[in-house]
């Protein structure tokens, strides 16, 4: 036996394996016998012979060198097979290299930029001009400037009014050494409850104000117009229907084709009140808006021709991730009417001093008892002053759509000599008194169009898919496939290190 060993050292069992797939004979039966003797020995290295069939060839066992190299030169990534290719000198695979490593971290820097830029959802407002056949003419409200005429209360209101609104002494501070009954009987019945019916009869009526009206080449009437409440008090709305597929329209501008008004503002029937002016309020806005009078409506004065020329504008935001951040809200929590950024604001400013005050204002449309006229001043008076001081108190989020009235006002000395003349003769009145009181106003739309601001994104996905694209391609000659090519080429070599080695461990184990 050790004859045998020391005449061939190969194994014999190898030489079999090997003539078996050359297709060479069965050997005889002393080859047989020689080679039973042998199966179970060991090699000069101390390795079991069968474990040698099992293990891979050395060309099946090839260097991850190796394996890059022949991906670097099957690759589409621009470059590499000149850092992986042994021909070439040591300097210029050093200079590829470089270069390599330069490109691919221009193109890492530009990737992040770009999807920092993609998180930050920029955007950029487009504005058109889209002309139309016909235009919704927008809801007019007028309000008198002065709150209650006087020849609807008696002495007594009228001082406890005059002492309220004395403009030299601030009972808003102070509020003291008055008496308030006479004016609290106007919000109040005398067993206590809310009431309104007083404050209503006892304003400005339409009857009263509006002398003359034409809509279009139509004669209009105060049955035209509906009362209703807001923070200025009493106001009258013109083309505000319940049912909004009755709104007017009109289907071409100018002065002629709009809303004319002769309005007398009955200044000898002013009393002390909020406000020290004389004249109209007149406030445009969309149908089942409330009107927000004391901040936003126009003031106009009597003794002159006032012509409002008026333009539509629609805007469109966009919602979270947004900056614009807009709602879908179509009415407000608390008023019946519709949302607005305005109106919503009120509406906050209304909540805030109701919770401090336990009472509202008699103009405000919320569920809450009326104040009586003490706490009005002493209370509601500061606390709505305190939230214009520090109106961070709510947020009014943008709607996604809204609706706006711009207005450009233009004005004229009304009336000529000549037209005073006939106007003298038609009321009986003094020319001082018809300066005093009168007033001509135009309503109409400048142009039967409306200007539409809408908000888009402006780095979209496919615009981050196409930078991304482009730096790909400008710096290292990549594309999607190449993505793919790098990742299938990592995942068999993974596989192949870690998956066979469990498989071989495995096998060896079980045998």
């Amino acid at each position: 036996m050790k004859a045998l060993l020391t005449k061939d050292t190969s194994p014999v069992i190898l030489i079999k394996y090997q003539h078996a797939q050359a297709g060479v004979d069965r050997p005889n039966t002393s080859d047989s016998l020689h080679s039973s003797s042998v199966g179970s020995a060991m090699s000069p290295a101390g390795i079991n012979v069968e474990d040698k069939m099992t293990r891979p060839t050395p060309k099946e066992r090839e260097s991850f060198a190796v394996k890059f190299t022949e991906f670097g030169n099957a690759t589409t990534y621009h470059g590499l097979r000149y850092v992986i290719n042994n021909k070439y000198s040591r300097l210029r695979r050093l200079v590829w290299l470089l270069v390599v490593l330069g490109m691919a971290t221009w193109l890492g820097v530009n990737i992040v930029k770009a999807t920092l830029l993609m998180m930050q959802h920029p955007e950029f407002s487009s504005i058109s001009r889209n002309y139309v056949p016909r235009i919704v003419f927008p809801a007019v409200t007028i309000c008198n400037i002065n709150l209650l005429r006087s020849n609807a209360l008696n002495e007594s209101v009228l001082e406890t009014l005059a002492e309220i609104y004395d403009p030299v002494t601030d009972y808003h501070q102070e509020g003291t050494g008055v008496d308030f009954g006479p004016v609290d009987a106007l919000y109040h019945y005398p067993n206590g409850s809310d009431s309104t019916e007083t404050i209503f009869s006892a304003s400005h009526q339409i009857e009263d104000m509006l002398s003359g009206c034409k809509w279009r080449h139509k004669t209009c009437s105060p049955a035209d117009f509906t009362q209703r409440l807001t923070d200025h008090g009493v106001c009258y709305t013109f083309n505000d229907p319940p049912d909004e597929r009755d709104v007017l329209q009109v289907s071409n501008p100018g002065s002629s084709n709009g809303l004319y008004m002769r309005l007398n503002i009955e200044q000898d029937l002013y009393t002390y009140g909020e406000s020290t002016s004389s004249g109209i309020k007149v406030m445009l806005h969309p149908q089942g808006e409330f009107p927000i009078v004391k901040e936003f409506a126009l003031s106009l004065t009597p003794g002159y021709e006032i012509s409002i020329a008026v333009r539509k504008q629609l805007v469109r935001s966009l919602k979270a991730p947004f900056k614009s951040n807009c709602t879908t809200s179509s009415q407000l929590r608390e008023f019946p009417y519709k949302y607005s950024v305005p109106a919503c604001h009120f509406e906050c400013m209304v909540r805030f001093v109701v919770d401090h005050c336990g009472c509202r204002d008699y103009r405000w449309p919320v569920k809450a008892p009326i104040c009586s006229v003490a706490k009005q001043v002493t209370c509601v008076y500061h606390y709505e002053d305190e939230f214009v001081w520090d109106s961070d108190k709510c947020s009014c989020q943008m709607p996604c759509e809204s609706l706006t009235y711009e207005s450009t006002m233009s004005q004229s000395f009304w009336p000529t000599k000549h037209i005073d003349r006939d106007l003298r003769e038609k009321y009986g009145l003094p020319p001082e008194f018809i300066r005093d009181n009168f007033m001509d106003v135009y309503v109409f739309m400048e142009e039967i169009m409306y200007m539409e601001i809408q908000q888009q994104e402006a780095y979209t996905l496919e615009h981050f898919e196409g930078d991304i694209g482009g730096y790909m391609g400008l710096l290292c000659g990549m594309s999607l496939i190449t993505l793919v090519e790098w990742l299938d080429f990592i995942f068999l070599t993974l596989y192949k290190r870690f998956g066979c080695s469990k498989r071989t461990k495995s096998g060896d184990n079980n045998a």
